[in-house]
């Protein structure tokens, strides 16, 4: 009693801190499928990872969001998409929102950057007239600049930069960036983006009401002005609608398989006892693991959420084989030290497979892990400590399931042939598993684990067509030890896909090198204009101005990248180490893009979706070495206390499982990619209780009682698991159907393997 009384308050002040942690949003949910890849280690140590640069890029992206904003009358879109930046403004959260014209404020900084700097800074088009021998072009226009109502000459251009190149270099930088932030008008309505930039810390509760505060500015602008249509894109739309997606299919899995398993209990027992009971334990088991991650974790991933409502089919396990031990005339404690070998041994392996599990390089499998471990370590003292306490309630011999589960030992008692015949078919289960493995071919593409909203994707195609904004986030990375070279090296690739551009094959790029040229180019290009421009044309221009023009001081200071950092923010999340990127928008054509660098050696094409997906398949390949590592671990125990030809036909229950999860799942057509392969340490710690509580408790009377613990547990399990099939999230949907189909196979290898060759039921038919 007093054991009972000291756990009770533990899980109350676990709940209690549970409930703190989520409740003042010390604890929050995410969605995001880039928090899934683990913090990879640096491939070398003057460079980072791909991943690191894709993690990089991506998190950049987050943190905008695009409206697009349609009316037929342009002078009332722009006075709509003033309101609307004032209401968007106003949220928490928001950082800056911008509209096309508004980022004059900008200017006097770039001018200051780039004034010292004027005659080593030439648009593409100067440089080749400049080349060819076309300076008076660059005169005259020179004068037109100066007599127009519209100059921009002041007395510092007059010193830094009398022949107005800078101005047509910033032009030249717009035109080479692609289309931006502008107005565009398509089939009789005028199409107007509205930029947010987000504060860096929008995630979980925040970014919720972030995105619903969005949504209802957008309602009231389309009730109040019904001619405007508005459209939006951005990750933390797609965050927040997954994370929606996912609460969902929690309550709706929680909800049925608890009325599920309440239907199981009560149709056995005919008594709400023991259905009190297994919720008790279930609960302690939710408790719990909600504690680890709560105490472990500030951010806890929406799938592991879902997958912790499957704590529901493992921890009832536990509560079931101690409620079906009839009482006859023992006590409570003896009813625990009838099931303490197998649950015990059962406890033992399922925390071997989620500590293998816990090794895995992402967060989400981890989570998963811990709460899997607590939670399960919390329902077996629960089932030690307070299923004593309730009145024993024996199982109804009557009962729809009791008779079900009687049909069914007679039926497949039909199937059990000899111990020596059992030992080669767990043979060449054995033998397969690993031969599937191999051949089953895996699909690690991470577009196929979430679920898009529809109404998102088609917003993002309509802006990313319409204005150019949005799309595919790839990037040229371009590796060397010295920065100059990189720089080099970025001009050149630059000017290889300029024909793609041209073609539309890449809507826009943005490269450091069109911020800060490279030494070389910045060398040329003042020779050029000194012997070109200055030489010839100084004089007369001089007279024009009445003032003196100096020639350009050949030894003068280049502009470099870290002098660019604070005027350009962008210029900083181009270059990381020593690697340099070049960001593409809107590549329709990644072949082609990979042909055009195929001559240069140190600059590659990035697609954020390859790259991850590759990381998801080197993930696949480890969670197969340390699945087998686990499965030899058990083969090693189930032989040390089982003997070897016993041993091997036990371990074969769970073994054989794994296999008809990859062969059934591959059937069904699920991806096998990494996750529903981790799920496989799931039907394997299950698997392994099912055969081992059946080892354990397979002697007389008792073996007819384990036999139907074990069957209740499928039940339940199937309900948990099977459950998940049903979600909406693909991801989530592959694992629930993989343990679902490895659960039935455990169950059926576990009665079979340890079946005596003689067996007999409890309705007194024999073999």
């Amino acid at each position: 009693m007093r054991s009972a009384f000291i756990w009770t308050i533990c899980l109350v002040v676990m709940a209690s801190f549970t409930v703190w942690q989520f409740m003042t949003d010390r604890t929050e949910l995410d969605a995001d499928f880039l928090s899934l890849i683990g913090q990879e280690q640096e491939r070398n140590q003057d460079g980072i990872s791909d991943i690191d640069a894709v993690r990089a890029l991506l998190r950049e992206n987050g943190r905008q969001a695009i409206l697009m904003l349609s009316h037929t009358d342009r002078d009332q879109l722009e006075a709509l998409a003033e309101k609307l930046k004032t209401e968007i403004s106003q949220i928490d959260g928001t950082e800056n929102v911008t509209l096309p014209g508004q980022n004059a404020g900008r200017l006097e900084d770039v001018r200051s950057l780039y004034g010292p700097y004027a005659s080593r800074l030439l648009s593409d088009s100067d440089r080749t007239a400049l080349a060819n021998g076309q300076a008076e072009q660059l005169y005259q226009r020179t004068l037109q600049q100066l007599y127009s109502p519209a100059s921009s000459f002041t007395s510092t251009t007059l010193k830094q930069d009398p022949f107005l190149l800078m101005p047509e270099f910033l032009n030249g930088l717009a035109t080479k960036l692609g289309p931006g932030n502008d107005i565009v008008t398509k089939n009789d309505r005028i199409y107007l983006p509205l930029i947010v930039s987000l504060q860096s810390d929008q995630s979980g509760s925040h970014a919720q009401s972030w995105v619903d505060q969005i949504n209802r500015i957008i309602s009231d602008a389309h009730r109040n002005a019904p001619e405007l249509t508005i459209v939006k894109t951005g990750q933390i739309f797609f965050a927040v609608n997954e994370a929606a997606t996912a609460k969902s299919d929690v309550q709706t899995i929680a909800l049925i398989a608890t009325l599920g398993i309440a239907i199981m209990i009560g149709l056995t027992f005919f008594s709400p006892l023991p259905l009190i009971g297994a919720i008790v334990i279930v609960g302690s088991g939710l408790i719990a693991g909600a504690t680890a991650l709560t105490a472990f974790f500030g951010t806890i991933h929406a799938i592991a959420l879902v997958f912790g409502a499957t704590m529901i089919g493992i921890s009832i396990d536990y509560a079931l084989h101690f409620l079906v031990v009839p009482t006859g005339k023992t006590g409570s404690d003896d009813r625990f030290n009838a099931i303490r070998s197998g649950l015990g041994l059962g406890l033992l392996t399922s925390v071997i497979g989620f500590i293998a599990l816990a090794l895995s390089p992402t967060s989400l499998l981890l989570q998963i892990a811990i709460y899997s471990i607590a939670g399960l370590l919390s329902a077996y003292c629960s089932v030690k400590f307070l299923l004593p306490l309730f009145p024993a309630r024996e199982v109804r011999t009557n009962s729809p399931i009791t008779a079900i589960h009687n049909n069914l030992m007679v039926a497949l008692s039909c199937l059990v042939v000899s111990t020596r015949l059992r030992l080669i078919v767990a043979g060449l289960l054995i033998a397969a598993l690993p031969v599937t493995a191999y051949l089953v071919p895996g699909h690690d593409d991470i577009r196929a684990l979430g679920q898009s909203n529809p109404t998102l994707v088609s917003d993002a195609g309509t802006i990313s067509e319409t204005l150019g904004l949005g799309g595919s986030p790839a990037f040229i990375r371009i590796d060397g030890d010295k920065a100059q070279e990189r720089l080099e090296t970025s001009e050149a690739v630059r000017q290889a896909i300029s024909p793609l551009i041209a073609d539309g094959k890449i809507q826009g790029a943005m490269a450091l090198s069109d911020f800060v040229p490279s030494i070389a180019r910045q060398k040329a290009n003042r020779e050029l204009v000194q012997n070109n421009l200055y030489q010839p044309f100084a004089p007369a221009l001089a007279d024009v101005l009445q003032v003196s023009i100096n020639t350009p001081d050949l030894d003068a200071p280049y502009l470099i990248p870290e002098n660019a950092g604070n005027a350009l923010p962008e210029v900083t999340t181009l270059q990381s180490g020593a690697s340099d990127i070049i960001r593409l928008r809107g590549v329709s054509d990644g072949g082609a893009v990979a042909k055009v660098l195929a001559p240069f050696d140190n600059a590659r094409l990035i697609s954020p979706t390859e790259t991850i997906s590759a990381q998801f398949a080197e993930y696949r390949y480890w969670a197969y070495i340390a699945l087998g590592s686990v499965l030899l671990i058990a083969l090693f125990l189930a032989s040390i206390r089982y003997g070897v030809q016993k041993g091997i036909r036990i371990f074969s229950a769970p073994a054989g499982a794994i296999l008809f999860a990859l062969l059934g799942g591959t059937v069904l057509g699920v991806s096998i990619s990494f996750f529903t392969t981790m799920a496989m340490f799931l039907v394997f710690a299950i698997g392994a209780d099912y055969v081992l509580f059946l080892s354990e408790g397979n002697e007389g009377e008792q073996a007819a009682h384990t036999q139907l613990a074990v069957f209740l547990s499928l039940i339940s399990s199937v309900l948990a698991f099977g459950l998940l099939a049903t979600s909406s999230v693909p991801l989530v949907s592959d694992i629930g159907t993989v343990i679902a189909i490895g659960l039935v196979g455990a169950w059926f290898l576990a009665f079979w393997m340890t079946a005596p060759t003689k067996l007999t039921t409890t309705t007194g038919r024999a073999n």
